[in-house]
């Protein structure tokens, strides 16, 4: 009889707490089970808040001694964001040898090929869309110390040292004719362009930059790249240049060089590309319905956007709290919930942010994540599974929670604690999806603060 008092009890305690949504006053439970005992559980989602869209910070696209992985190539035109480019700028060193070019008697160029490798994690827009590739001869030197923002613009010849259209594949084998045995074999997914012969023969017949490499990347700069559809079809593509990618070990990311030595030896070089790498974005807003939400912050109210690669962010305000008296309850859980918006163009080719991240400013005014997320990076945990932060569906809605209870927590215990909260997707340097979702005054699906306490 007693277990089964106890299992009674257990039943009872559950059914209440699945219907404490919908009231915030203390309940009486299993009458006199348990002697007129009550839980003094609250809930409540009607708090004050504003949504507003502003202009993204600058993003660091190559920082020395930290190891990035994707950059992008490629350009976004869309009515809803405006038309945002990707392009890229690089250098080239020896690899582990020097060339010995100059080691050999009668020399013949064959091709110089810049190789490199594809990221699918960067793949974004319409994939079937044609790209046209344009690469120019660099004429600035890229620092190996110094930090690169994506607003960087380097200097660079105006003649194309290479053209291309084509379809971009970045699932897809290649195959080539190996040039040492002259048989057929098969590599990884990996964007190949030719150069023009005039700069592979220079090089080749450059005394000096093939001795010393200094020499060499006072002579050869680099390169920039850029790609787009001749068509305006919205496409982004993306390369691994990670370290080990960029490394001697790498079979892909090269720039090789061709050649025969003493009339009938095939030879190959193969330059490095130097991981001081740096993606620029290019972000026109003009005519676009971000600028006029940007430009009109009440707008954001009904709708909001956000976008990676130093797009747009959201805002959202927490403009009264005073509810959440830590004198009088004790908050068990706050959670954000933010509902994708019915639009046309939302999905289809523009695939929904797989992770969003929530940030806020510190004393300084400089953005960093919230504490919870923080506090789980710092113990080397993922914050994915605590935070949420993923698309989930909700009946026909589409929808994103994210965990902010310690957030609020610090909100309501300290006045001074800027609690506004920055919205964007993770890895934003190397992630160009974007997010319309309905802001914190829509009619049928504001974005809701929804927090369950106890009462103290």
């Amino acid at each position: 009889m007693v277990k089964k008092s106890i299992l009674t009890r257990v039943v009872v305690f559950v059914f209440v707490l699945s219907i404490l949504s919908s009231c915030q006053d203390p309940i009486l439970v299993g009458g006199s089970l348990l002697d007129d005992e009550k839980l003094n559980i609250g809930f409540t989602n009607t708090f004050d808040l504003s949504t507003s869209v502003i202009s993204g910070d600058r993003v660091v696209t190559h920082q020395p001694n930290l190891d990035s992985k994707t950059y992008l190539l490629g350009k976004l035109v869309d009515p809803l964001f405006g038309t945002i480019s990707s392009e890229l700028f690089m250098k080239f060193q020896f690899s582990s040898t020097k060339p010995e070019y100059q080691v050999n008697e009668k020399l013949r160029f064959d091709s110089l090929v810049l190789v490199l490798q594809y990221d699918t994690l960067g793949t974004y827009g319409n994939t079937k869309s044609v790209q046209s590739i344009k690469v120019y001869q660099l004429d600035e030197i890229i620092s190996n110390t110094d930090t690169f923002y994506a607003d960087t613009n380097l200097k660079y010849l105006p003649t194309e040292i290479a053209k291309v259209d084509k379809n971009i594949s970045p699932k897809d084998s290649v195959k080539i004719i190996d040039h040492l045995t002259g048989k057929l074999v098969t590599q990884v997914p990996q964007l190949r362009l030719r150069l023009d012969n005039s700069v592979g023969e220079a090089l080749l017949n450059n005394e000096n930059a093939a001795k010393n490499d200094t020499i060499f990347r006072e002579y050869f700069k680099g390169v920039y790249i850029k790609s787009s559809s001749p068509t305006n079809e919205p496409f982004m593509y993306g390369f691994n240049f990670n370290a080990a990618a960029l490394s001697t070990l790498s079979p892909v990311n090269k720039l090789i060089m061709y050649y025969t030595a003493n009339d009938t030896t095939e030879k190959t070089y193969e330059y490095l590309i130097n991981t001081a790498t740096i993606n620029r974005f290019v972000h026109d807003r003009d005519g676009s319905q971000v600028a006029s939400f940007m430009m009109d912050t009440s707008k954001s109210d009904s709708l909001s956007f956000l976008q990676g690669i130093g797009g747009v962010k959201t805002v959202i305000k927490f403009n009264d709290l005073s509810s959440l008296n830590p004198d009088s309850i004790a908050i068990n859980k706050a959670e954000l919930e933010i509902t994708v918006a019915d639009i046309s163009t939302q999905n289809g080719i523009y695939n929904l942010p797989k992770n969003l991240i929530a940030t806020r400013k510190n004393e300084d005014g400089k953005l960093i994540f919230i504490d919870d997320i923080s506090q789980l990076l710092s113990g080397g945990v993922s914050f994915v599974t605590s935070f949420g932060g993923t698309p989930n569906t909700s009946g026909t809605l589409r929808k994103y929670n994210l965990n902010i209870t310690n957030h609020i927590k610090q909100a309501v215990k300290n006045k001074s604690f800027d609690s506004d909260i920055y919205l964007n997707v993770l890895t934003e340097p190397e992630n160009p999806s974007r997010l319309i979702f309905y802001g914190a005054k829509h009619s049928q699906y504001p974005v809701k603060l929804k927090v369950t306490y106890t009462k103290i």
